[in-house]
């Protein structure tokens, strides 16, 4: 089978293209901007692609695409993490269609970013759900659907680095699937927890009076790398917090959510939450530069200080 690839990820979709190389299945790939051309294209080189990706821009999107498909005779295009929406007069262009690979448990954490939304609402389980695709956004029947657990502590890089590898493992049995005459697609049962829109500002911010120690955790994990840390502020400065760590203090607290309760040149900065318990803040980036929750001491956030 000939696979044409859409993507714009490194780590979710290289691991994938390298295996469908490696079967001389790969007949391109398709790529959406400069920037992830500069992001992709030393790891696509590492592992032998013999041609560049192609850029593709929404003007002439639709037309290249069908360009390729005809001139390649591809049998079935593999949309990996690609933003732009696939019309109709596509769909249906490639003997085996387009497939989505979607990064969440469908029909759960539809739409933008299920990774970012299963780490942030404290999910066990994240996964694939690799889908045959229509004119509705993230429908279709589905071909495969596999969880894997989302570890405690583990961030949104190592989420999707572990993730692109596992997704690449069910390679042989998505083209059995798509190859097979008599395909038992599933169905799947939501249980509410659909979530369509792309994270924005004000999801990324760290709600001190509201965020248990646990939420805080999960938030500053599901932000890194990708949205560069979960907003807080001193001051009137911008601090991006990529990293903290749950404190269990032997004696209660007094303190207001938010504010620091302790600070030394050992243990760094360590915050109250809503619940009463802490955060040790470990890492962090502002406009000067990425610092150590110790260095924060040493700036002079010490004890009794409050994050905005």
């Amino acid at each position: 089978m000939k696979v044409f690839v859409l993507c714009n990820s490194d780590s979710l979709a290289i691991p994938t293209i390298a295996k469908l190389k490696e079967k001389e299945m790969l007949t391109g790939i398709g790529i959406t901007t400069k920037r992830a051309e500069q992001q992709l294209l030393p790891q696509l080189l590492e592992i032998g692609l013999d041609e560049k990706p192609i850029v593709l821009n929404r003007k002439d999107c639709v037309d290249v695409i069908k360009r390729v498909v005809k001139k390649n005779e591809v049998d079935a295009v593999w949309v990996l993490t690609f933003p732009f929406i696939i019309p109709s007069e596509l769909l249906h262009l490639p003997p085996k269609g387009f497939v989505n690979f979607h990064f969440g448990l469908l029909p759960n954490y539809k739409g933008a970013d299920p990774i970012f939304w299963q780490i942030k609402n404290k999910e066990a389980d994240g996964g694939v759900t690799i889908h045959q695709m229509t004119e509705e956004v993230d429908e279709g029947p589905v071909l495969l659907q596999e969880k894997m657990p989302i570890m405690p502590g583990e961030t949104y890089g190592l989420h999707c680095v572990k993730l692109g590898t596992f997704t690449s493992d069910l390679i042989d049995r998505v083209v059995e699937i798509q190859t097979s005459k008599d395909s038992d697609f599933l169905s799947l049962k939501t249980n509410g927890s659909i979530i369509e829109k792309k994270p924005q500002e004000e999801d990324l911010q760290i709600d001190w009076g509201k965020y248990s120690a646990e939420e805080v955790e999960c938030l500053v994990n599901a932000t890194n790398p990708k949205y560069g840390g979960a907003r807080t502020s001193m001051n009137d400065v911008l601090i991006r917090v990529l990293e903290v760590t749950p404190v269990n203090l032997s004696e209660a607290i007094e303190a207001e959510p938010g504010q620091i309760i302790m600070a030394d040149a050992t243990y760094g900065v360590i915050v109250a939450c809503a619940d009463m318990q802490c955060v040790r803040i470990t890492m962090v980036q502002t406009a000067d530069g990425y610092f150590s929750g110790v260095k924060l001491f040493n700036m002079g956030f010490v004890q009794g200080h409050k994050f905005g």
